[in-house]
C-alpha cells in the first residue's frame, strides 16, 4: 500500500517538472483573472484545475517519450527505472489530454477558445510523441525549427483558451497572449540549456545542440526584452491599464543580467548563478505587478 502511494507521489512530482507559471504555480490563471474583468472565484478555480490537468498531462507525455535522452543525460526518475510504470504513465497522460479537452468544451464561454486549444493539444502531443505517430513522421522537438514552432503555437493558443474560461476573446486577450507567450518562450530557451548533453548524445538537432548554450542565453534575453517592449506598447495604446507600466520597472533586472553575462562572454558558469537568481526574481516581480495592475 505504502509503495503504491510512494509511486503515485513520484508521478505527481514528475508531472510538475519543469515547473512553470501554469503548473504547479498558478500564476497564469491569476494573471488572466485579474485582467479579464470577471472576478468570480469559481472561474478562477476552473482555470487552475484546467491548467493543472492539461499541463501535467503534457509534462508526463514528454517524460514518457524522453526516456532515451534522460537516460543518456544521467537523469533518473520513476519512468526510466520501470517500463511498466512508463506504460501506465502514458495512459494517465492520455486521460489528462482527453479530460482537459472535455473541460474546455464544458467550461469555455467562447467556443473559439476550444478551437484554438485544439492547436495546443496537437502541438504539445506532436512535440514529444515518438510512440504513436511520431514513430513514422518524427517529433517536433527533435529539430530546432519545429521545436520553436510548437512553442509559438501552443503558448498563445493555451493562453487564449484559459481566457475563455472567464470571458469572450477580444483584442485585449490577443495582446495578453502575445505578451505572456514572449515571457514563457524566454524561459523555455533558458531551460533548454540543461538538456543539451542528453540531446547531443541522442543525436538530436535541438536548439541547444545546434546553436549552443551561449546562443540560447542571448536569444532568451532578447525575447525577454521583447516581453517588456510588448508591455510598453500595449499599455501605451490603452489595451492594458496604465498601472501596468509598473511592471516595466523590473526591466532593470534584465539589463543587469545582460551586462553581467556580456562581460563574462555569455558563458554559463557557476559564478553566474546569482545573476540568474536576480533575473528570476525580477521576472516574477513583473508578473506580480501585472496581476496587481489588473485589480487597480
Amino acid at each position: 500500500m505504502w509503495q503504491i502511494l510512494f509511486k503515485f507521489l513520484e508521478v505527481i512530482k514528475l508531472s510538475a517538472k519543469p515547473a512553470t507559471i501554469i503548473y504547479p504555480y498558478p500564476i497564469l490563471p491569476l494573471l488572466i483573472f485579474s485582467h479579464s474583468g470577471i472576478f468570480e472565484l469559481l472561474s478562477l478555480l476552473k482555470a487552475i484545475v484546467f491548467s493543472f490537468v492539461f499541463c501535467s498531462g503534457v509534462n508526463l507525455w514528454n517524460h514518457v517519450n524522453d526516456i532515451k535522452e534522460d537516460s543518456l543525460g544521467g537523469k533518473r526518475n520513476i519512468i526510466t527505472e520501470s517500463q511498466k510504470i512508463r506504460k501506465i504513465v502514458a495512459v494517465i497522460s492520455l486521460l489528462h489530454y482527453v479530460t482537459s479537452f472535455c473541460l474546455a468544451i464544458f467550461w469555455s464561454v467562447d467556443l473559439r477558445g476550444v478551437v484554438v486549444f485544439t492547436a495546443a493539444i496537437l502541438a504539445t502531443w506532436m512535440y514529444s510523441d515518438r510512440i504513436l505517430f511520431g514513430r513514422y513522421i518524427g517529433r517536433l522537438k527533435d529539430f530546432y525549427l519545429t521545436e520553436v514552432l510548437a512553442f509559438v503555437v501552443s503558448f498563445p493558443s493555451f493562453i487564449l483558451m484559459v481566457w475563455t474560461l472567464f470571458t469572450q476573446l477580444s483584442i485585449k486577450s490577443i495582446a495578453f497572449s502575445v505578451t505572456i507567450s514572449l515571457f514563457m518562450l524566454s524561459g523555455t530557451f533558458l531551460k533548454d540549456i540543461r538538456d543539451v548533453t542528453g540531446d547531443k548524445l541522442a543525436g538530436l538537432k535541438t536548439l541547444g545542440v545546434v546553436f549552443g548554450p551561449e546562443s540560447l542565453l542571448k536569444t532568451s534575453f532578447l525575447i525577454l526584452f521583447l516581453y517588456y517592449v510588448s508591455l510598453i506598447i500595449f499599455t501605451t495604446f490603452g489595451i492594458f491599464p496604465k498601472s501596468t507600466f509598473a511592471a516595466v520597472m523590473f526591466l532593470v533586472g534584465v539589463v543587469y543580467a545582460t551586462i553581467r553575462f556580456k562581460s563574462n562572454g555569455w558563458q554559463v558558469t557557476i559564478e553566474e548563478v546569482k545573476t540568474l537568481e536576480v533575473l528570476f526574481y525580477s521576472n516574477i516581480g513583473s508578473l506580480v505587478a501585472i496581476i496587481i495592475a489588473g485589480f487597480i
